[in-house]
């Protein structure tokens, strides 16, 4: 088992204070709805972790994409502009939900059970397979949600690069597909690690986010609730 270190428990209560407290309280009340659907008693939906940033950072991220197509590519300003608008609308307000949903819904579904944390592969396990939605070791959650935010941004960088991909050829049809695919994977790079950097900043000072981030918390929850109704379909079968 690994040993907190001295702020740990400091940590916990930092992050205890987060947007995710309002999911769990979602998710005991739909245990009322459907008993024995209990998944691993509630846990931590990384939704709530990741998207609200996502969506905040919007803007400057398309922002970043489009100043980069112009910079690399010479690609006109305003067109730049208005595809990465698009392509970014899609990827962060559609794409990503639906990742996440498809992501938790498997594990809620396959691999909703707590192994523990006693050996390295039930640890790489828990921040792995068990990303979207974290088991409940709260004690642990210090190193497990930057593990998991970095597990999560893998698909959600693959789901963003390929339907920005999509949506920005049909804004620029005379740029070659090359081209597009170069712009669209490189600029992902550099807004994924400027949406790390919110992450961090949130995680690090939540009180000074926190305003921010309500007005996607419904959101959130709606997507909590979604799984969960999903995942009762499912075992209904």
């Amino acid at each position: 088992m690994l040993s907190d270190p001295p702020a740990a428990d400091e940590s916990f209560e930092r992050t205890a204070q987060g947007p995710w407290a309002t999911l769990i309280l979602v998710g005991l009340l739909l245990l009322l709805v459907w008993p024995g659907r209990a998944f691993a008693d509630i846990g931590l939906p990384m939704v709530a972790i990741y998207l609200p940033p996502a969506w905040v950072a919007l803007f400057p991220i398309i922002a970043i994409e489009a100043g980069f197509g112009v910079w690399r590519f010479k690609v006109p300003a305003k067109r730049a502009l208005i595809a990465q608008a698009a392509a970014n609308c899609v990827s962060t307000l559609i794409g990503l939900p639906i990742a996440w949903m498809i992501l938790a819904l498997i594990e809620v579904i396959f691999f909703g059970s707590a192994a523990g944390l006693d050996s390295p592969l039930r640890r790489a396990y828990a921040v792995t397979v068990q990303s979207p939605w974290l088991i409940p070791y709260e004690s642990e959650f210090w190193w497990m949600i930057p593990v998991s935010v970095g597990v999560l941004t893998i698909p959600f960088y693959v789901t963003s690069v390929v339907s920005e991909y999509v949506v920005v050829g049909r804004f620029v049809p005379d740029l070659a597909r090359t081209v597009i695919w170069s712009w669209v994977w490189k600029a992902n790079l550099l807004s994924y690690a400027f949406l790390l950097l919110i992450m961090g900043a949130a995680q690090l000072w939540p009180k000074a986010f926190q305003g921010l981030f309500a007005p996607m918390y419904p959101i959130s929850e709606a997507l909590v609730i979604a799984v969960f109704w999903l995942a009762s379909l499912f075992h209904a079968r």
